[in-house]
């Protein structure tokens, strides 16, 4: 988790609070488990990455890597929501993100 938090704070600049709702978002969706697959829906990794191959673009090893998963899931993140928080809110109304 000290990469993840690296990231989050130093490369996305984003805050403490984003960081701390990052925590319960992964927490939720894989706690923070690397080969977790969703048997429903094929998501897989810490961010459940759907469908789990979308995490190659990071890293041929998406599969088993919690860095390169941690990497695209951030970017996801950053890309869909702008920040963590965001990303859980949405996640609360939803049930996913």
């Amino acid at each position: 988790m000290n990469f993840a938090y690296n990231e989050v704070i130093n490369r996305y600049h984003w805050s403490e609070k984003d960081w701390n709702n990052l925590v319960k978002l992964w927490n939720r969706e894989s706690g923070w488990n690397a080969s977790v697959v969703n048997k429903r829906s094929g998501a897989c990794g810490i961010p459940q990455a759907l469908p789990c191959s979308k995490m190659k673009s990071r890293g041929s090893d998406y599969k088993t890597n919690c860095y390169t998963q941690i990497n695209w899931g951030l970017g996801y993140i950053a890309s869909r929501y702008g920040n963590p928080s965001k990303a859980w809110q949405h996640s609360q109304k939803k049930g996913w993100y």
